[in-house]
C-alpha cells in the first residue's frame, strides 16, 4: 500500500534554473506587442494556402510570391507569426459565455457542439492567449449532458480567470468521450477558433477536470508539443506503470486531485507525484482535502502557472517514448450506446509522431513486439545534436534560427556515431506544409533533417539537469 505522502511532498514546482526541460518564455508573464505585421499581399496569400487544407494542392502561389518579392524565409516566419491578414468582427458577443455552437468534425463524420468566451479586452489586432477546458462525464452521454458538465466546468472557476486576464476560453463538447473521436473534437475546435479569433498559438493551455482530467494527460503525452502548459484535474491512470509519465518531461504542467477521489485517482495520482519528485519534474502536484471536485483555491493558482509559460519548441532537450501510443490516429472507436459506427476520413491522421523539433517514425512492420516501443534522449547545443536512443530507427530533426546557425554544417550522433555532418538551406515548402499539416502557425521551422540512428543504447530515464 503506497504510504500517505506529506503536503510539502506533493508541491513540485522548481526554480527555471532547475528546468532545462520545461523553462518558461522569458516574456511569458505578461502580453507580448503585436507582431511585426510582414507583407500584407503575403498574408493574403498564406491564408488562402491554409483554408484549403483538406483540398490538396501545393504552395506555389505563396512560394511565387516569396520569389517576385525577393522575400526569405524569415519574412515568411513574420507573415505567420503576425495571424490573418483580417479577422472577422467578433462572431460571439464579448464579456460573455456563448453555447450551443455547431462544431463540424474535419476527422470523422460527426458534428458536436462547442462553446466560447471571448474577455472584453479582444482586440484582433493582438495575438490573445487561449484557455482550453475539457468537460467530464463518460463516452455515452449527449450534447445536452456535456454542455451542462462544460459550464460547469467555466462557471464560477475559469470564466472569472479569463475575464481578469483577458483570455479567450474555448470549451468542446462531446458526446463520444475524449479517446481517438475526442480527439478529433478537440483538434476540430482549435482550428475552428483560431480562424474566428487571432489565438496566440504558442499560449494555449490545456485543463480539464474529471474524463476531462484525463483526457488533459492524454493530451500531455501525445501532443506535448500543442499546449504551452497544461493542468490535469481529479483525472488520470497509472502512468507510472504505463511510464507514459516520462513524456511529461516534455510540458508544464500543474495537477490537483483530492484525498477522497473514486476509481483510484488518488491513489494514481500519488504514484505520478511520487515517481516526479524522484526524478526532478518541475510539475506540481497538489493533493487537496476533499474529493472529485474543481478546487477553487487552486484555480488562481493554476491560471497563474498558465500565465508564466509560453510554449517553446526550441528548447534544448527532449525525451521521447513513443510506440506504447498510436503514432497516428486514423481510426474512430467503437461504442454499442452510439448506435451508429463512425468513419475516420482516409487523408486525414492526427499525427502523434512529434516532440518539438524531433518526429518519429513507426516501427516497421516486422519490428518484434518487445521492441516496438522506442525511447530517445536528445539534446542539441548550437549546430550539435545528440540522440541516446533504443529501438528508434529513424527520425527528422526539424531546425529553426533560434536553434542552429544555418551558414555552418548541422552534426548530429546517434548513440556515439555520427550519422549527419552538413549544412542545411532552410526551406519555405517545408515550413508551409508542417504548418498546414498541423494547421498551427506557430510551429515553424526553416528545415528539417531526416536520419538514420545508429545501433541502440538506453537512455535511462529522463532527469532534468541541475
Amino acid at each position: 500500500m503506497l504510504r500517505p505522502l506529506l503536503p510539502s511532498l506533493l508541491l513540485l514546482a522548481l526554480t527555471a534554473a532547475q528546468e532545462p526541460f520545461l523553462a518558461p518564455a522569458a516574456s511569458a508573464t505578461k502580453p507580448p506587442p503585436p507582431p511585426p505585421a510582414g507583407d500584407p499581399e503575403l498574408r493574403q496569400a498564406i491564408d488562402a494556402w491554409l483554408d484549403q487544407r483538406w483540398d490538396g494542392g501545393s504552395p506555389e502561389a505563396v512560394l511565387a510570391l516569396l520569389d517576385r518579392k525577393h522575400l526569405t524565409v524569415g519574412d515568411l516566419e513574420i507573415a505567420l507569426r503576425a495571424g490573418r491578414a483580417t479577422y472577422p468582427a467578433p462572431p460571439q458577443p464579448l464579456g460573455k459565455l456563448t453555447t450551443g455552437l455547431p462544431l463540424p468534425n474535419d476527422y470523422v463524420d460527426h458534428e458536436t457542439r462547442y462553446m466560447v468566451y471571448v474577455p472584453p479586452q479582444y482586440d484582433a489586432a493582438r495575438p490573445q492567449p487561449l484557455l482550453v477546458v475539457m468537460h467530464g462525464g463518460s463516452a455515452n452521454r449527449d450534447l445536452a449532458f456535456g454542455e451542462r458538465a462544460a459550464r460547469g466546468g467555466l462557471q464560477p472557476f475559469w470564466l472569472q480567470q479569463a475575464k481578469a486576464n483577458g483570455w479567450l476560453v474555448l470549451a468542446p463538447i462531446s458526446d463520444r468521450g475524449w479517446m481517438f473521436l475526442g480527439n478529433s473534437i478537440l483538434m476540430s475546435a482549435l482550428s475552428k477558433i483560431q480562424r474566428d479569433y487571432h489565438v496566440d498559438p504558442d499560449r494555449i493551455w490545456l485543463t480539464g477536470h474529471s474524463m476531462g482530467g484525463h483526457m488533459t494527460w492524454r493530451s500531455s503525452f501525445q501532443f506535448p508539443d500543442r499546449w504551452a502548459a497544461v493542468s490535469p484535474m481529479s483525472g488520470g491512470y497509472d502512468y507510472v506503470k504505463s511510464k507514459d509519465v516520462h513524456n511529461l518531461a516534455n510540458v508544464p504542467g500543474y495537477t490537483t486531485y483530492g484525498t477522497e477521489e473514486p476509481y483510484q485517482i488518488r491513489e494514481f495520482n500519488d504514484l505520478i507525484a511520487t515517481w516526479m519528485q524522484q526524478h526532478g519534474y518541475p510539475w506540481t502536484c497538489q493533493r487537496k482535502d476533499g474529493g472529485h471536485e474543481i478546487f477553487a483555491d487552486e484555480v488562481p493558482k493554476v491560471a497563474a502557472f498558465f500565465s508564466s509559460h509560453a510554449r517553446d519548441l526550441y528548447r534544448p532537450r527532449l525525451f521521447v517514448r513513443m510506440g506504447a501510443q498510436p503514432m497516428a490516429f486514423t481510426v474512430a472507436e467503437t461504442n454499442d450506446g452510439w448506435g451508429k459506427k463512425h468513419t475516420w476520413r482516409e487523408d486525414r491522421p492526427i499525427a502523434a509522431d512529434s516532440v518539438h523539433w524531433l518526429r518519429c517514425s513507426p516501427p516497421a512492420a516486422d519490428t518484434p513486439p518487445e521492441q516496438r516501443v522506442m525511447t530517445i534522449a536528445a539534446t542539441h547545443n548550437g549546430n550539435a545534436f545528440t540522440l541516446i536512443s533504443q529501438f528508434a530507427r529513424r527520425v527528422r530533426i526539424l531546425l529553426h534560427p533560434k536553434m542552429v546557425d544555418f551558414g555552418k554544417p548541422i552534426v548530429v550522433q546517434s548513440n556515439g556515431k555520427t550519422v549527419f555532418d552538413a549544412k542545411v538551406a532552410p526551406d519555405p515548402r517545408f515550413l508551409l506544409e508542417l504548418v498546414r499539416e498541423f494547421d498551427d502557425r506557430g510551429r515553424i521551422f526553416h528545415a528539417q533533417i531526416e536520419v538514420e540512428l545508429a545501433g541502440d543504447q538506453d537512455p535511462g530515464e529522463p532527469r532534468p539537469q541541475r
